[in-house]
């Protein structure tokens, strides 16, 4: 997993675990060989370690943190355990029994090093070790880049310690060697964000000793060869340097006074609110200038890991990590069936059709956006300028990038236009006449091989797909509000639709535009809008029996900690979508039909956030966006509830819990069931980029 050579007495070990060179223990063995061998090399006068692939050391193997592989050495515990045993032990050999621990020159540690050992075994030595870096240093990779005397890198490269995402804290010595090198402010900032910082960045922190300048028309094979030339010569020039400063771990720890710490606290408790993750990151980071010497701080740092590593957010999280790998393996579709999407359209520039395109336009598609009416375009395209504007103006955005995005659209009135695209996402009013008469003239004017998409969030596909001659052709792509913020795609399909060719180019579409995309079936609100709907039946059946919106709300934010409650979600999205929808597909007949938010919008017009006023009040609009108990609303529920016999009562947290979540849950279990998801972590995964279920418990299934 690692080649070993000499070049101009340098020694060059490389690591060679393909796809990410992770961290794992056959790569660690390897790395263990080539930095013995070099010290026992008298003419080696320095060490580099160095990558090929794609990146550098990408991060540890994360099933080693479930199998405790990552930092245990299983053979030696179980030879210490039998000498350290107050009861004799009896081995009953036949055959043979063959191997001296002996024959070890440097003790199981060299045969079964652990990642602290190879960090460890980096550091001590006696010759400078450089590290090469291209692509990325992540996690255990940085680790052992900060255990190298000497960091250089190339100009694409990027450094960071995301252990915090999956609900872990870097357990090599990260929490306390960076704080040493950049300052606990910087290291507390990139370790509890797990943010990845680009190489000009790391040079300025000094966390790189030298960045390498790679052209943009340089492949990647340039690259490497470019930073390996560079990082042989670098080794060589410091070869005869004292670098007994270069290790980190010997050096004093800066101080950073209290104030600083409580306030990066309360910074992450409303960033990160509900994770245990960054609070105990943080809580490490300051170990290191708390403990009376390294080797405390890292017993510290070991202890608050292995909180993390046995709890059940670390579990949650992980399971997330792994989910969105999953989602991309569909059963019986071989992934080599995708054809390549270069040129797409767009049926609508509205909230939902503007946001769409600003997903394509911004990873690099040329668009052609459709409306009935220049009025309409010119508004939609106004709000999407507006959006990129804002960009420029913060700084966030070139203005040399904001005219390419604006050149690569192109607003049209007439069908024609798309003949051309390779795939067209409809994007108009969710009514079923409406999006089966766009179908009909797509079908006529778009190229046989061209995907015709809906972004319906509810519709079956198949009643949209009746007026097309090319069924095969057909698919949801069900987008989620803001289009180009919210990172779930659901790509639906159904039977007699979508073939196998048209499903995996929609999920490798998904992946190219940036999107975690989750392959369905149809059914009435697919997987997401399916679920979410019996969690809002439920909660608007608790309205009539004694709850408030806030009360349930506040549950459901507070308590399991989603990203919003229920009630502030329909305010945000607009409380009349859901009405006009129930209206237009006959659900509204009587008056026991009507819920709470069908009669706040048609006897009272309170549509919502746009209108300053649904299930709560916006008195403070445009300046805060915070909605309040609406004293209206709690009346008009009230009252409801008396007309409709019904008695009110108080209801408590915990049946709030079970009636809102029980059966949203049980409807995935019937989901699986049916179907219409492949698997429980592709459910998780819709929630939890789709509808802001917390990561920290999992989604729904996991939970």
């Amino acid at each position: 997993m690692a080649s070993y050579e000499v070049v101009n007495n340098v020694a060059v070990i490389t690591c060679q675990n393909p796809p990410v060179n992770q961290l794992s223990y056959n790569l660690r063995v390897g790395l263990f060989d080539g930095l013995e061998k070099a010290l026992s090399d008298n003419n080696v006068i320095a060490i580099v370690i160095i990558a090929d692939g794609k990146t550098f050391i990408a991060g540890a193997d994360i099933k080693e943190f479930g199998n405790g592989m990552a930092f245990k050495r299983p053979l030696q515990e179980f030879i210490t355990s039998l000498d350290n045993s107050s009861k004799p032990v009896v081995a009953a050999i036949h055959g043979t029994a063959l191997g001296d621990i002996k024959e070890f020159p440097l003790g199981l540690h060299a045969k079964f090093p652990t990642i602290t050992d190879i960090i460890n075994y980096n550091e001590s030595c006696n010759k400078p070790v450089i590290s090469a870096i291209h692509g990325t240093a992540l996690g255990g990779g940085f680790e052992v880049a900060l255990a190298c005397h000497y960091r250089i890198g190339t100009s694409r490269c990027k450094v960071g310690l995301p252990e915090v995402l999956i609900g872990l804290l870097p357990g090599a010595g990260g929490t306390q060697r960076l704080p040493r090198l950049v300052g606990p402010m910087v290291a507390a900032d990139m370790i509890c964000t797990g943010k990845h910082i680009r190489a000009g960045v790391a040079l300025d922190r000094g966390i790189l000793d030298e960045v390498v300048e790679i052209q943009p028309n340089h492949k990647l094979s340039m690259e490497r060869l470019i930073l390996r030339t560079r990082a042989i010569r670098f080794a060589i020039e410091v070869a005869n340097n004292d670098f007994s400063d270069r290790v980190i771990s010997r050096r004093p720890a800066p101080q950073m006074d209290e104030f600083f710490y409580v306030q990066l606290s309360n910074m992450m408790s409303k960033a990160a609110r509900g994770f245990l993750a960054p609070k105990l990151c943080l809580q490490s980071v300051k170990a290191a200038q708390e403990s009376p010497t390294f080797e405390a701080g890292l017993k510290a740092e070991r202890d608050l890991f292995m909180k993390l590593a046995t709890g059940p957010q670390s579990r949650a999280q992980q399971h997330i990590f792994f989910s969105q790998r999953q989602i991309s393996k569909i059963p019986g579709i071989n992934p080599k069936l995708a054809k390549d999407i270069k040129s797409v359209g767009i049926i609508g520039c509205g909230t939902m059709g503007g946001g769409i395109l600003m997903c394509f336009v911004e990873k690099g598609f040329p668009v052609v956006v459709l409306e009935p009416q220049q009025r309409f375009l010119d508004k939609g395209l106004g709000v999407v300028k507006a959006n990129w504007q804002r960009q420029v103006k913060k700084g966030r955005l070139s203005k040399k990038k904001f005219e390419k995005y604006i050149s690569l659209i192109k607003p049209t009135l007439d069908y024609n236009d798309l003949t051309d695209v390779d795939i067209v996402i409809e994007a108009v009013f969710e009514k079923l006449s409406i999006k089966k008469e766009v179908f009909t003239k797509l079908d006529r004017v778009c190229k046989p091989s061209c995907i015709l998409a809906s972004n319906t969030s509810f519709i079956p596909i198949a009643k949209i797909a009746e007026v097309v001659s090319r069924p095969n052709k057909v698919v949801g792509c069900h987008f989620f509000a803001p289009a180009n913020k919210m990172q779930l795609l659901e790509n639906v399909r159904f039977d007699g639709g979508a073939d196998d060719e048209t499903c995996a180019t929609v999920q490798k579409m998904a992946k190219r535009i940036g999107k975690k995309g989750v392959l369905v079936r149809s059914c009435q609100g697919f997987v997401g809008n399916r679920m979410y709907a019996v969690e809002g039946m439920e909660a608007g059946i608790m309205l009539f029996e004694g709850a408030t919106p806030s009360q349930i709300d506040e549950v459901i934010y507070k308590d399991i900690g989603c990203a919003m409650g229920i009630f502030a979600v329909s305010d945000l999205s607009g409380v009349d979508i859901g009405y006009k929808s129930r209206k237009d597909n006959g659900m509204l007949n009587s008056p026991s039909d009507y819920g709470v938010g069908d009669v706040l919008v048609e006897k009272y017009g309170r549509l919502g956030l746009k209108a300053g006023k649904g299930y709560y009040d916006y008195p403070n609009l445009p300046k805060s966006r915070k909605g309040v108990p609406s004293k209206f609303v709690e009346d008009l529920i009230v009252k409801m509830s008396r007309e409709r016999g019904v008695e009110r009562r108080t209801i408590s947290k915990q049946e709030i819990i079970e009636r809102v979540f029980y059966p949203f849950i049980n409807e995935g279990f019937k989901i699986l069931e049916e179907g219409i998801a492949i698997r429980p972590s592709d459910i998780d995964v819709v929630f939890v980029f789709g509808y802001g279920f917390p990561a920290h418990k999992g989604g729904p299934m996991h939970w």
